[in-house]
This record gives C-alpha cells, sequence and structure tokens, in this order.
C-alpha cells in the first residue's frame, strides 16, 4: 500500500471535493481518496504504485481542475488585500443604504408586499444563500460540465431549472404548512432565542470554512457528500430528475433569511398566504444562483477568482451573523453601558409610553425619549400573539422577551443611556416598531 499527496488547483467549495474523490476512487488500485479545499491537496492510497498527475487530469475536462506533484505558488498577501478590498465595497454599500433610509424598506413582516419578500430573497441570494447552496450549485452545474464537450447554453440551463424548480416546491409547501398552522403555534422566547444562537453559531463555522480555516474543515455545513455524488450522477442529457429532488432538500440548509421569511409565514395564520410569502422569497433567490450556476465553469477555470469569491463571502457572513445578533440582543449597547454609571434621571417622575398589540402590530409603533429619562413602557395585549410575536422586547433597552398574554399589560422600564434608534422586536428579532432616543 502506497500513499502519495499531489497539489490541486481549481476547488472552490466542499462539494469539489466530493467531486474529485469519486472519480480518484474509481481508478484501479486506489483504496482511499481525500480531498481537501483548505489545504488545496489531495491524498491517494492505493495499492502498488501511485498514478502519475497527468492520470489524473484525464478523468475531467480541461480547465476544470489541474493535479501536480508540487505545492501549489500562491500569493496570499495580494488576495487577502483583495478580500477584504470587495468586503468593503459591500459594507460601504450596506451602510450607505442604511444612512439614506432605504434598507429599512426591505425588512418584512407579515404584512409586508408580494415585492418586498422578493427583494429580500434577492438580498438573501446574493449573501448567505450564496454561501450555502452556492456550493451544491457548483457541484451540480461541475457534474454536468464532466458530461460532455462544451456544452450548449440551454444544456448548462436545464438541470439549474429542475434544481431551482425543487427549491421553489419546497418553500412553497413549507409557507403553506407554516400558514396553516400559524394560529396554533406559540414558540417560547427562550427557543426562538436559542434558534437564532445555534443558527448563528452554525453560520460562523461555515464562513471560517470559507475562509480555509483548517481546522473547522471537519464540520461540513453542507448537504452530504454522498446527496452531492448522486446528485450529480442525475445530470444526465436523458435523466434530469436528482437536480429537483436536491433542491427541494435545500430548505433544510440554515439560513437567517429564510427563517424570518418562515416567521412571516406563521404570522400569517393562513395557507395561501404562508406559501405566497415563502414563494416570492425563494423566486428572489433564484436570479443569484442562476447566474452562479451558469458561471461555474468560469469559476472552475480560474481558481483564484472562486477563492477571491468565497473568502469574500465568509468575511461577510462573519459580520452579517455578528450583525444581526447585535441587531436582537443589543450586545453593543450592553458592553457601551457595562463599565459606565447609569445616567442621571432628567426628573424623579417617570414618563409613560402606551401601545396596543394586535394581530401582531402595535397601535402606536413609533416613540421619541430622551437619555436619561426615566420610561415605563405599557403594552396593552388584546391577544396572545402567534409565532414568535407571541413575545416583545426592545434590544438595549429591554433584553428579555416578555410574553403577550391577552387583557394583561406588558411593563418594560429602563433608563436609556445612550441615544439612538432602539428596534421594538419579537424574540426572533422581527421588527414591531421602534423608540428613538435622543
Amino acid at each position: 500500500m502506497s500513499t502519495r499527496t499531489y497539489a490541486v488547483k481549481g476547488m472552490h467549495c466542499a462539494s469539489c471535493e466530493a467531486i474529485i474523490e469519486k472519480r480518484i476512487k474509481a481508478l484501479d488500485g486506489v483504496s482511499d481518496a481525500k480531498a481537501s479545499m483548505a489545504t488545496g491537496k489531495l491524498t491517494i492510497s492505493c495499492e502498488g504504485e501511485a498514478h502519475p498527475a497527468e492520470t489524473l487530469q484525464k478523468l475531467f475536462p480541461e480547465g476544470l481542475y489541474s493535479f501536480s506533484g508540487t505545492a501549489v505558488t500562491e500569493r496570499p498577501l495580494i488576495e487577502l488585500i483583495r478580500v477584504v478590498g470587495f468586503a468593503t465595497v459591500v459594507l460601504v454599500l450596506f451602510f450607505g443604504l442604511s444612512a439614506s433610509g432605504l434598507l429599512p424598506a426591505l425588512t418584512i413582516d407579515r404584512d409586508s408586499s408580494s415585492g418586498s419578500f422578493f427583494l429580500f430573497g434577492l438580498i438573501a441570494g446574493m449573501s448567505t444563500c450564496a454561501a450555502l447552496v452556492g456550493s451544491l450549485v457548483l457541484a451540480l452545474s461541475t457534474q454536468w460540465l464532466t458530461r460532455g464537450d462544451k456544452p450548449s447554453f440551454s444544456e448548462k440551463l436545464r438541470p439549474q431549472m429542475l434544481f431551482n424548480a425543487g427549491r421553489i416546491a419546497a418553500y412553497a409547501l413549507t409557507g403553506a404548512m407554516l400558514g396553516l398552522l400559524g394560529e396554533s403555534i406559540r414558540l417560547s422566547p427562550d427557543f426562538t432565542a436559542a434558534v437564532v444562537i445555534a443558527v448563528s453559531a452554525l453560520m460562523i463555522v461555515l464562513a471560517f470554512q470559507m475562509l480555509g480555516f483548517t481546522p473547522l474543515q471537519r464540520l461540513r455545513i453542507a448537504l452530504p457528500k454522498w446527496l452531492i455524488d448522486k446528485a450529480g450522477n442525475g445530470v444526465t442529457r436523458n435523466g434530469l430528475i436528482r437536480p429537483f429532488p436536491t433542491g427541494f432538500m435545500t430548505i433544510l440548509l440554515p439560513c437567517g433569511f429564510t427563517m424570518a421569511a418562515e416567521g412571516a409565514a406563521i404570522l400569517s395564520g393562513s395557507l395561501p398566504e404562508g406559501m405566497a410569502i415563502m414563494s416570492f422569497f425563494v423566486l428572489g433567490t433564484l436570479p443569484p444562483l442562476l447566474i452562479i450556476g451558469l458561471s461555474s465553469s468560469e469559476f472552475s477555470s480560474r481558481p483564484a477568482t472562486s477563492r477571491i469569491f468565497m473568502k469574500t463571502a465568509g468575511l461577510l457572513v462573519i459580520f452579517f451573523t455578528i450583525y444581526n445578533l447585535n441587531s436582537q440582543f443589543g450586545i453593543a449597547a450592553r458592553l457601551a453601558g457595562s463599565g459606565n454609571p447609569p445616567p442621571t434621571a432628567t426628573s424623579g417622575a417617570t414618563r409613560i409610553i402606551r401601545t396596543a398589540s394586535s394581530g401582531g402590530t402595535l397601535a402606536t409603533s413609533r416613540f421619541d425619549i430622551r437619555r436619561g429619562e426615566n420610561v415605563r413602557f405599557i403594552i396593552d395585549a388584546k391577544d396572545n400573539g402567534a409565532g414568535c410575536m407571541n413575545a416583545i422586547m426592545v434590544p438595549g433597552l429591554w433584553n428579555r422577551a416578555e410574553y403577550l398574554v391577552k387583557g394583561k399589560p406588558v411593563v418594560l422600564e429602563f433608563t436609556p443611556s445612550k441615544p439612538g434608534a432602539y428596534q421594538i422586536t419579537c424574540a426572533m428579532g422581527m421588527p414591531w416598531g421602534v423608540i428613538n432616543v435622543k
């Protein structure tokens, strides 16, 4: 038994590992093969002499992957500068939209228009969905490229459309079920907070994998290799059924955007409305994922470009995960006030602001108060709420979710120490309104 390690260029996602391993294991005498995107290496165990790199090269179309017995020359500093540069551009655009007031219009609740859910899905498709589902899309596309020489545009498009048709069917069905059950679902604030933290942890692990952090490469946050393998077998001219069920199963992949859309579907309390919400959301994710799939040949022929794409996406996933956690739990506000004494109240009196909750909305949803002012915020619950909207909190001012019980007022008392806009949210961060501290 002999073992040999090869340098591999062209791996850009975890699915590439499965594709390469499958082809290599089919060679005579090969007992095992392990490919690593993080290290750019392939290790083969075989009986007798190891296969030369030229033999491995012939297993794949020209330009898809390249194998050699020497290490790949890399320029990590230049790559790092490019990754940070691209991520900075995205963040500047993000905060620019926030400052302009356009971004808040893209937040969703159960009363948002179909266009809002489509735009929300489009943002997801360009961020976390691109990271989570994009690797599977690239795997399907790469397997298609291995089935013939220079497939036509229509041949490339067919498996992509079947894959996305499976996604649309799964999301529509899930939306219908959530809408149907919405009125009877009552989520615990502790449970929803735990779900947010768990999903955030998964996103952080995924992001570090995309950045090439070797110790986390064993934790695969993707569909199993055997499923990717089976999906690839179905991408043939005569059998295009497997991309559909593979796309259907992507509803199981963790994504904060998907959770927000599912929360809105629950709150709709209606089968057709829940179906419409999830359908428009997943339709929004379709254009970016189609572009990734149809551009797979470009990614494969330019390994440096694919690495920069994946690392930039990983950096952005880390930022937006932390940003989301801060928005929902008021982490920055807690840290900012942890070392400072509480502000002196402007007077001994307590200001009372009052509203009523009904059907997932507040009668008055915007309030203006002053820094250092003692505030008693009272919410008169007209119903028990549904889904995650059965609780209310104000991250940064009141960080514990309080249940809404019909006929029982919820009382939140606080003295704001820092100016800013504090969102009134449910336990999962969906917006009720805002308290402006001046």
